[in-house]
């Protein structure tokens, strides 16, 4: 299927691929480069800070909505998070200084973090971890889930030149 009577090999489609794999090629090697300024320390340091604050947030959740059925448990790097019957894993890929996102609703990500934003971005299409799994577990409980608190201190983090 094209977008005209050319159909696939129509010279507009064929033009619009290649500039937006040369984007995508672009964004990537920009993205790659944010990632390598991380050290392993600064990684660590994020990463530990979201993992712990996501723990914070959903236990909050459920105490404040008994009804959710939400439950979370984070130990050796792992956080573990159900809702209902529905399983979410985030945990840490040290040597690509990565969290991964197993969730019932999106499926398999992985998220690098990146110092201009302050945040885990996926590696793929750029979107932003936190407010993703706050929309899994909306859509799955109906109760909102905010991060707020995680965001701030990953700021603070950036801010105070921890990243270095």
């Amino acid at each position: 299927p094209g977008c005209c009577l050319h159909g696939a090999s129509c010279p507009m489609l064929l033009l619009a691929r290649r500039a937006s794999q040369r984007f995508r090629t672009a964004v990537v090697r920009h993205f790659a480069s944010e990632i390598e300024k991380v050290s392993i320390a600064a990684y660590h340091l994020v990463a530990e800070c979201t993992l712990d604050g996501v723990q914070e947030a959903v236990e909050d959740l459920a105490d404040r909505e008994p009804d959710a059925q939400i439950d979370v448990d984070y130990s050796a790097d792992v956080l573990s998070l159900s809702v209902h019957s529905s399983a979410f894993v985030i945990n840490k890929q040290t040597p690509n200084k990565q969290l991964w996102l197993s969730s019932p609703v999106r499926g398999p990500l992985r998220y690098d973090f990146c110092i201009r934003a302050a945040a885990w971005l996926n590696t793929r299409d750029q979107h932003n971890l936190l407010p993703a799994l706050s929309a899994d577990v909306k859509q799955l409980s109906g109760h909102s889930l905010g991060f707020g608190d995680v965001e701030n201190a990953l700021r603070d983090l950036v801010e105070q030149r921890a990243m270095c």
